[in-house]
């Protein structure tokens, strides 16, 4: 069975460079996508559903810098183990409005995740479950742990972190630079790291995603810096959670993340996954698919 509704114009050509076109033609019975107002952004929101009745609901929030289209291989493992999944692109980044690659707050993200929820879960079958790279996985811990410190219940009945995001590397020389800078300038000039040992993507990323940022907004940092203090201040909580994890991550501070989440939630699973960098979403195959058993562990419950 093909997409039922069909990719028309700079959508379909979007669809195609990011070969989520294929993702749904090979395992979709639907693709939609469509624009969600939420927290006063317009939020570029994707739909697949699978080909066989769905399982279940999984939500997969990207990282700081990156949008939908490079997630294609976490969708079709969802869609595989017969999902439905929503991806949405967060403020500032792919298809969505807001100012490039910044956020006012970080709370601003909740704010968002709310409305998405608020507007689809009526609308896709539970059970519901998330996986957040990086700053997904930031926008999911503070879900959980804000959700319970207000006495309500998590919106997931499962969550998975993936390289997930409470400090970035080098956090200190961060903390100085903005401190020194953030009132003489309005960004800095991103520099891309390896962050996977797949150079084809990194190729990609670098040279023919139009999509990508070049500059890092102060104001995001700033944002990053008061919700860090917002989160060392969180009371634990006994949450589930399973986290996947490179060694040669050079984006976060990721032993003192780990740290963090195993002292804040209930570890059920935690992976390492020796030799993988940071998006671990395209990571080479070999390290990759450490990752989506993971996933899959995760789904077939």
């Amino acid at each position: 069975m093909h997409v039922k509704a069909p990719l028309v114009g700079s959508f379909a050509e979007y669809a195609k460079h990011y070969g989520l076109d294929q993702v749904a033609n090979n395992h979709a019975s639907y693709y939609g996508w469509g624009k969600l107002e939420a927290y006063g952004y317009d939020i570029a929101t994707q739909v697949f559903l699978p080909r066989t009745p769905a399982k279940g609901t999984l939500l997969v929030l990207h990282g700081y810098f990156d949008h939908v289209g490079l997630f294609t291989h976490l969708i079709q493992r969802g869609l595989e183990r017969g999902y439905a999944v929503v991806c949405y692109d967060l403020p500032g980044h792919g298809l969505s409005n807001g100012a490039s690659g910044d956020i006012e707050e970080f709370v601003h993200y909740q704010e968002v995740l709310h409305d998405i929820l608020q507007a689809l879960k009526p609308e896709l079958p539970g059970p519901w479950v998330a996986v957040g790279q990086s700053t997904g996985g930031a926008i999911l811990q503070h879900h959980v742990l804000s959700s319970l410190q207000a006495g309500k219940r998590p919106a997931f009945e499962r969550v998975q972190l993936w390289a997930p995001l409470v400090r970035p590397a080098q956090w200190r020389k961060i903390n100085f630079g903005y401190r020194l800078l953030h009132r003489f300038r309005n960004t800095v000039p991103r520099h891309f790291r390896r962050s996977s040992s797949d150079q084809a993507f990194l190729d990609f990323i670098w040279h023919h995603d139009p999509l990508q940022h070049r500059h890092i907004p102060m104001g995001w940092l700033g944002s990053m810096i008061r919700w860090d203090a917002l989160m060392q201040a969180m009371p634990a909580c006994r949450y589930p959670i399973s986290v996947v994890q490179g060694d040669q991550d050079e984006t976060v501070d990721w032993r003192f993340n780990i740290n963090y989440v195993r002292q804040h939630f209930y570890v059920e699973g935690y992976v390492e996954v020796a030799g993988a960098a940071h998006h671990l979403a395209n990571e080479q195959e070999t390290l990759r698919e450490q990752c989506l058993r993971a996933l899959d562990r995760y789904l077939l419950k």
